[in-house]
């Protein structure tokens, strides 16, 4: 093979002319006394004396890149595998939205919430003047059972 210049040689290689220099530089490669280098002679050098795991991706490199795509095209396939199973179930109805969700979750908490801050005011007018601790109880325990069943009603999804 013809003896190359450093830019046809950073082509033939697929390297910038920069990193040619810099081998040249470093001497991981030779050049000869006419300032061209011997293609052959300079492959093996480059090989020997250049440390590949820092080294850009050339031809000695082209079978890490094609696992590498390879390894890429996988998970790209088994992304959209599992996207289209997602969307599967979102339609079948086995998932709900979780904007829905917190909806759901945020009313079911705001009628509990009122349900148990009128309730003082609702027993205060059955309570006054009872003086039989028994029956007092009974009417805490109707509300207090009231409360949790409005609770449970927003919970499973029944609007009021």
């Amino acid at each position: 093979m013809a003896k190359l210049s450093i830019r046809a040689y950073a082509n033939h290689r697929g390297v910038t002319e920069a990193a040619v220099r810099r081998a040249i530089e470093y001497e991981r490669i030779t050049v000869s006394a006419d300032g061209l280098i011997d293609p052959e002679i300079a492959d093996k050098e480059w090989d020997e004396n250049t440390h590949h795991e820092f080294a850009p991706k050339t031809h000695v490199n082209a079978e890490r890149t094609s696992s590498i795509s390879q390894s890429n095209r996988q998970k790209k396939e088994t992304l959209e595998i599992m996207l289209k199973k997602l969307e599967y179930d979102e339609k079948s109805g086995k998932l709900i939205s979780r904007v829905e969700v917190e909806l759901d979750v945020f009313n079911a908490a705001r009628a509990a919430r009122d349900k148990w801050l009128g309730t003082p005011h609702k027993i205060a007018a059955q309570i006054i003047g009872k003086t039989d601790i028994t029956e007092i109880e009974q009417i805490l325990d109707r509300e207090f059972e009231a409360f949790l069943e409005v609770l449970t009603s927003c919970l499973r999804g029944n609007k009021l």
